[in-house]
């Protein structure tokens, strides 16, 4: 397994789970706020929640789209201000979604927060065609496999298995997102952007602008797709 040792700890850090180094930038003068609205789930820019929202943000692009179909309700509360942020969307009480922006003291801070992950990784490990002309490269052992792929300023990295009900998982989560990618834009990061897609579903997308790091994690691959294309 050429590359378990330096695929691993990047799961955690795509996490956003903020070390105690002291690097996250202190919020501004704004206060900090929370607040709460519901919605149907396919929002529109004039939706009275997300313009709620969007005068606490300013500028700060939203998802317009929560992920879910179309008969669903969601609530969707904004704890923060524009230097420090996260909305989490909830459907019957549970939290399926959150977006998030963190503001750091440098560039080079907020890229250590991204998980990209570098071709180079995986450089000579069995390749897998995921269509499209996008090639990854899988990483096995222990009952696990990790595939990961590069395109453009992102990273791709996928989990599934061997064996049982999740075996092949790696390849149909990273098929997933670069057929959805073709026909949905995926923001443009000032420098990298990661996707992780997990064995249990989950998935997080992170990307850098400048000093800030933005990322929407869900419970679902889909959903956290549609949630980051539809950004406005």
């Amino acid at each position: 397994m050429k590359a378990w040792k330096k695929i691993l700890p990047a799961v955690a850090v795509l996490g956003l789970v903020l070390t105690a180094c002291g690097q996250k930038k202190s919020d501004n003068s704004d206060a900090s706020s929370s607040t709460s609205t519901t919605q149907t789930s396919k929002m529109s820019s004039s939706s009275s929640s997300n313009d709620k929202i969007a005068n606490k943000l300013g500028n700060e692009k939203l998802p317009q789209s929560n992920g879910l179909d179309s008969n669903q309700s969601v609530n969707a509360k904004l704890d923060g201000n524009k230097t420090n942020f996260t909305i989490s969307y909830l459907n019957n009480g549970s939290t399926y979604a959150t977006y998030t922006k963190h503001t750091y003291e440098s560039d080079s801070a907020a890229m250590q927060q991204v998980g990209y992950q570098a071709a180079a990784n995986v450089a000579g490990l069995p390749s897998v065609n995921l269509g499209y002309n996008v090639v990854g490269h899988s990483d096995k052992g222990a009952g696990q496999e990790y595939i990961q792929a590069n395109f453009g300023n992102w990273s791709l990295l996928t989990h599934g298995s061997n064996f049982g009900k999740y075996k092949g998982a790696a390849t149909t989560k990273g098929k997933t997102v670069v057929s959805y990618i073709q026909n949905h834009n995926l923001p443009v990061p000032e420098s990298k952007g990661s996707i992780t897609a997990e064995i249990d579903g989950s998935a997080t997308i992170t990307w850098q602008m400048g000093n800030d790091v933005y990322s929407i994690k869900a419970n679902s691959l889909n959903t956290a797709l549609e949630m980051v294309t539809s950004l406005k």
